[in-house]
């Protein structure tokens, strides 16, 4: 996708350093809406029908359903690569861009696959909703299979965050008060960032710390290999998400990198000694991070255990 290029505002500090190094992306992710609302009066119920709201899915549809749990997926990768910024906007570290368009491309092929698997299956899937939906079927409710169609959306854009100088034409009090607004909104995105990659840094070793202890039974606790690779991920990418320069998490990331060096999933099960080392580490680092945390409520990375 080709990008919008405004110009970049000149941002104090954090706010500045931000702006120079990440791209907005801007990514709209649209889908069929399956459910419709129900007339109270088609319902008997034992209650004040004006307090209820009822509705209805129109179709029921595993091909669907494969579809919303791949957008999922999507906004996953785009939540655990990129970095908090407005709704339906993230932040990616310029050393990400290519690897994020490279995955925005596999995931639209991917994607369009499951829709054409939808489309397919639409008609039967309409004559199944007459069956079971009955007195509430009704076929306004569903689209000819080319309307259907385009309701299936996926486009990503990437924006550069500024002011446009044509303001300054206009109105210098407005280009100024805009400048000034988008000076902070940097600042406090570069905030966010600092302590959303804190935060997700301390879970991960946290969980890491955990899952090293010995049972009650004195035998290790078992682990999956996620423990250990969602940290080496993190601690992989770090430096290109960095983009507030964080000194003193960088010096923990660093000691991370070194604790686990060399050191593999089967290490940590087999090997008592590399086990009871790594989780004194963690446990260190984690005492650490607690110290380098506003504990107020934050967005996260998610990372899953599969």
């Amino acid at each position: 996708m080709a990008a919008m290029t405004l110009p970049l505002i000149e941002v104090a500090n954090m706010g500045h350093d931000l702006a120079q190094r990440t791209v907005c992306v801007k990514v709209r992710l649209g889908r069929l809406g399956n459910s419709r609302k129900v007339s109270n009066s088609q319902v008997e119920v034992d209650t004040d029908k004006s307090l209820i709201r009822v509705s209805k899915h129109l179709l029921d549809s595993k091909e669907l359903r494969v579809i919303a749990n791949f957008d999922g997926e999507i906004r996953r990768y785009l939540y655990d690569t990129c970095l908090p910024f407005e709704a339906g906007i993230h932040l990616c570290p310029f050393g990400l861009l290519e690897q994020l368009e490279g995955k925005m491309r596999e995931f639209a092929d991917g994607r369009q696959g499951l829709i054409q698997a939808f489309l397919i299956a639409y008609p039967g899937l309409c004559q199944e909703a007459a069956q079971r939906l009955r007195s509430l079927y009704n076929p306004g409710d569903y689209s000819p299979v080319d309307h259907v169609a385009q309701q299936f959306t996926f486009t990503w854009q990437y924006i550069s965050f500024g002011v446009p100088d044509q303001l300054r034409e206009i109105s210098t009090r407005i280009w100024q008060d805009e400048r000034e607004k988008a000076a902070q909104m940097m600042a406090e995105a570069g905030r966010e960032i600092q302590q959303v990659l804190r935060t997700a840094m301390a879970e991960l070793v946290k969980h890491m710390r955990d899952r090293l202890k010995d049972g009650p039974d004195g035998k290790p606790l078992r682990f999956k290999e996620t423990t250990v690779s969602n940290l080496v991920d993190f601690l992989g990418t770090f430096d290109f998400r960095n983009v507030t320069d964080d000194g003193e998490l960088k010096a923990l990331v660093n000691k991370a990198r070194q604790m686990l060096a060399g050191v593999s999933a089967d290490d940590l099960r087999t090997t008592a000694d590399v086990r009871g080392r790594v989780q004194q580490g963690m446990a260190d680092l984690a005492a650490e991070l607690d110290t380098m945390i506003i504990k107020k409520p934050a967005r996260k990375f998610r990372f899953s255990e599969e």
